[in-house]
Formats: structure tokens, C-alpha cells, sequence
């Protein structure tokens, strides 16, 4: 397994319980890619450089993962259909 960071911009007119269920949700799917979340931090609602869905504004959550790499695939395809999720980005540590 690997070490990768992901860092994601969720839509700021969540909720922060749909927020929190929106969370659980991304860490059940790291897991069930034979991932695991070793740090999590919530940045809070930032000004985007740029509207993206014509929203100002969004709210960033940062995760140090471990995962295999053939997990990331399925990783990324969930994130991008996943509504309350603007924007992602995986990359890997060195």
C-alpha cells in the first residue's frame, strides 16, 4: 500500500449534517478499496480562486490516506459521481 493525500472541496450549501454523512460515506468507499484513512482535517468554507458551479465559495476537507493502487480507479470514479463533491485531487506522497 501507498501513501496518497486527498484533498476535496464540497458544496457549501451542505449541510453540516449531510456534510458528516457525505464524509462517512467517502471513508466507507476508501475501505472498501482496501484503503485506509490515517489523517483527517476539516479546513473549513474557503474562497475559491474561481467560481466553480457558480458557487464562491466551498468547504475543504484534507485526508492522508494508505491505499494499493489498484483501489484508486474505484476511488476516483465514485468521487466524481458523487453530488456534494465540487472538485477532488489525489496525488501521491513522497
Amino acid at each position: 500500500m501507498k501513501d496518497y493525500e486527498l484533498t476535496l472541496v464540497f458544496d457549501p450549501d451542505l449541510s453540516s449534517a449531510d456534510q458528516k454523512k457525505l464524509i462517512e460515506k467517502i471513508k466507507k468507499t476508501i475501505e472498501e478499496n482496501k484503503g485506509k484513512v490515517e489523517k483527517e482535517e476539516e479546513w473549513g468554507k474557503k474562497e475559491l480562486a474561481y467560481p466553480i458551479n457558480k458557487k464562491k465559495n466551498g468547504t475543504y476537507l484534507y485526508l492522508t490516506l494508505k491505499v494499493s493502487p489498484e483501489g484508486l480507479p474505484k476511488i476516483d470514479k465514485k468521487l466524481k459521481i458523487e453530488e456534494g463533491v465540487m472538485r477532488f485531487l489525489i496525488i501521491r506522497k513522497e
